[in-house]
């Protein structure tokens, strides 16, 4: 029984030992391309962090769409969460507690985020953080 596991742990290793070959120049530029053409706003939201300039909402909200298609989002005083994000049609969407939720992107600026979720009649607003960043005080 001992030496059918040795085995088997054996093969497992040296199965996921080997390298991959690297993917095609074709396949990597098609898939590249794919990509940032569906994204709204050519993607140029993605990779930085925003944070919010909308009043009314958490200190020091921030949002993070990261290339792998994960969104992190944090404030100062709340706990973060991580989820998922994409594109549907013209906009993006993630979800938020299992509610899906959907926004149009625009960039006014280089430096400014707006998103205008559906069902809402005010759009959140964002600028680029500056480095390094530090939470707000809370109001007392």
């Amino acid at each position: 029984m001992k030496a059918i596991a040795a085995l088997l742990l054996a093969l497992s290793l040296i199965a996921c030992g080997g390298k991959s070959p690297p993917p095609t120049p074709q396949a990597s530029a098609a898939a590249t391309t794919g990509d940032t053409d569906a994204l709204p706003a050519d993607g140029a939201f993605i990779g930085k962090v925003w944070i919010a300039t909308t009043s009314g909402h958490a200190l020091g909200e921030m949002l993070v769409f990261l290339p792998d298609r994960s969104l992190l989002m944090d404030s100062c005083f709340e706990t973060y969460r991580i989820s998922g994000w994409g594109v549907a049609g013209t906009n993006i969407r993630w979800l938020e507690d299992s509610i899906p939720i959907e926004a149009s992107v625009s960039l006014p600026s280089a430096e400014e985020l707006s998103l205008h979720i559906i069902g809402q009649e005010r759009a959140k607003t964002y600028v680029s953080a500056s480095v390094p960043y530090v939470c707000p005080d809370m109001p007392k």
